[in-house]
């Protein structure tokens, strides 16, 4: 369940580098004659999630079982740490944060993630999620609840297929975070994050060079185990070293070192 934060409603601002291509009137038509199957034939991203590969059929059986319309603001959460599993979703535009609260109550940011990516798969193995989430800006994505994929898994088996890359995805994305986290120096935790997101911006054919951070320095150093002042450092030394162009949020890549 969506949970709003109390914050004032803001409105929904569409980035066109980063946003699958919003409802118009075709989609609305095809919406009210139930021709829900054209939400993943014209996703952007359909090769990173289950719709990659099914035919015409399975793309109509698909699009009835999700939600394609759902919209988190930034700052409301999608679900809370401990909060029961019912769904995974796949990010079309935006980005959020994962955390959890550790023993003294402080947030602790886990990982993140972008459009092409899907959450919730966390709450598979307890049917309850093991972190909270949240927008870090507004985000849309399609909901599809797990009770429904299962039917369509008992009788597509290439959906099966993909739910286990989306799983086996998720692992590598988690040890990455271990990777980032077991550097022995705050530079090289640094330079492994900024690669990170390099390769996964490419993924989602998005610049590999020259992108947006969602994140917040404070969020960085949470996922890093690190402290505000020295990820700003670091990102400091980097820039006068010519490896890298900082404006804020916005990072371009110049002469950065190879792992």
């Amino acid at each position: 369940m969506i949970q709003n934060n109390g914050a004032s409603p803001e409105l929904v601002k569409f980035d066109p580098a980063i946003i699958a291509r919003p409802p118009h009137s075709l989609d609305l038509y095809r919406a009210k004659h139930s021709v829900k199957q054209s939400i993943c034939q014209d996703c952007r991203f359909q090769d990173l999630c289950l719709s990659r590969g099914l035919n015409e059929k399975g793309l109509e059986a698909l699009g009835k079982a999700i939600n394609p319309s759902k919209v988190l603001k930034k700052g409301q959460h999608l679900h809370r740490q401990d909060d029961g599993f019912s769904s995974i979703y796949f990010i079309r535009s935006g980005s959020v944060k994962s955390y959890i609260n550790n023993a003294e109550g402080h947030e602790v940011a886990v990982s993140f993630f972008l459009p092409g990516e899907t959450i919730g798969l966390d709450g598979l193995y307890n049917k309850k999620h093991s972190s909270s989430v949240v927008a870090l800006e507004d985000t849309f994505f399609c909901e599809m609840p797990f009770t429904e994929l299962e039917k369509l898994v008992s009788v597509r088996p290439l959906l099966q297929r993909h739910l286990n890359e989306l799983l086996s995805r998720q692992i590598v994305q988690e040890q990455s975070v271990t990777i980032l986290r077991g550097q022995k120096t705050a530079a090289d935790r640094v330079l492994v994050f900024l690669h990170s997101m390099s390769e996964r911006y490419a993924r989602i054919r998005l610049s590999s060079r020259s992108f947006r951070l969602p994140m917040t320095r404070k969020d960085i150093a949470g996922c890093l185990g690190l402290t505000i002042e020295t990820v700003s450092r670091q990102f400091s030394q980097f820039q006068e070293l010519g490896w890298i162009e900082v404006n804020g949020r916005d990072v371009k890549l110049k002469n950065l070192p190879e792992l």
